[in-house]
């Protein structure tokens, strides 16, 4: 869910940008510190166990298949939030 919602903030931070007539490099980057958040996202294949993440990984996926973003991992020692 942390990275769905940080997602939406990323779009949002777009849009934001795009009004103050600011340009983005694209993809952007977006950090994550869990792996299995990663590989569901990238992945989505059904699981009972994931089944309740089933629209925030279509969110993050289509994000990603779009080109807004790039996910890339990074270990929680470096993550700086």
């Amino acid at each position: 869910r942390a990275l769905a919602a940080a997602t939406c903030e990323l779009q949002w931070l777009i849009y934001v940008f795009k009004d103050f007539h600011v340009t983005t490099v694209k993809p952007l980057v977006l950090y994550c510190d869990n792996l299995s958040a990663i590989h569901i996202a990238a992945n989505p294949v059904f699981h009972e166990r994931t089944k309740h993440l089933e629209i925030d990984c279509h969110l993050v996926l289509e994000k990603l298949h779009s080109g807004l973003m790039k996910l890339l991992p990074v270990s929680s020692q470096h993550q700086l939030a």
